[in-house]
């Protein structure tokens, strides 16, 4: 199975030269059974090409914000909305690339004015989540790691929410077969940790509290879970578009289709 993974960004170089690539990161949470493309849009041609031969979509993180005026950003969108308007490819945001899925569906994305959010917190579902297919895998509430300071202010038109926690109304959304998460799957307690010490000081200046943010970061298996969800739920459109049994996995469905 080949999934287009789309390297928005990169971490800073600290954290890269300990952990390495967001895409290692990915692959380890997402098994053997997923061959990931690489496709940097900041560099590369970006355009519908990019969609053949691939089964599924991951859109990173990344440090810049999805309203910045760049070619590249407004590129990307076109990619998405032909990936999820008209091929009906599953498409999983995280960050900034929740942030990119839903303006490129038409929400809007601004800094959220409760700002900065970083750490491992609580998600918490609702009715929606509980009973989708991605989230669906997991409890009502979970931990998940996060760092972030934009927001989805307005989900795209159509688009189903299905989960918040304390400080971010949307941390995850479901349009068609996209799917945005703000939480970070990918990430470990470990490379947590690794954001919370290298920001320190900013988030002291915010009047948030580094060193009790930090003692609070654990590890939490939900992330890895919701990626191998979406690897089945790949598979399982992929057999469908072929023509093949898919057994007892029910098609994809929801919102914006």
């Amino acid at each position: 199975m080949k999934v287009l993974f789309v390297r928005c960004g990169d971490p800073e170089p600290s954290i890269e030269a300990e952990h390495g690539p967001f895409m290692k990161w990915f692959a380890e949470a997402l098994g053997p059974r997923v061959q990931l493309e690489p496709f940097d849009p900041r560099v590369e041609k970006c355009d519908a090409s990019r969609l053949e031969n691939t089964d599924g979509v991951i859109l990173s993180g990344s440090p810049h914000s999805v309203y910045e005026p760049l070619p590249w950003i407004a590129s990307l969108e076109d990619l998405v909305r032909e990936a999820v308007c008209n091929r009906q490819r599953p498409v999983l945001g995280v960050c900034f690339g929740h942030q990119l899925l839903a303006q490129a569906l038409g929400g809007r994305v601004i800094r959220n004015p409760r700002g900065r959010e970083i750490g491992t917190v609580e998600i918490t579902q609702n009715a929606d989540g509980r009973t989708s297919e991605l989230l669906g895998v997991l409890p009502e509430r979970f931990d998940a790691q996060v760092t972030h300071c934009d927001t989805v202010a307005e989900p795209p038109p159509g688009a189903k929410v299905l989960a918040v926690s304390q400080r971010d109304d949307c941390q995850a959304f479901q349009y068609g077969t996209g799917w945005g998460v703000q939480f970070h799957p990918e990430i470990t307690a470990d490379i947590m940790r690794a954001y919370v010490r290298s920001r320190r000081e900013r988030i002291a200046s915010e009047g948030l509290d580094p060193e009790a943010i930090l003692n609070d970061v654990r590890e939490t298996d939900a992330g890895r879970r919701l990626l191998q969800r979406f690897v089945e739920l790949v598979a399982a459109r992929s057999r469908s578009a072929k023509g093949r049994t898919v057994g007892q996995e029910e098609p994809l469905r929801g919102a914006g289709l």
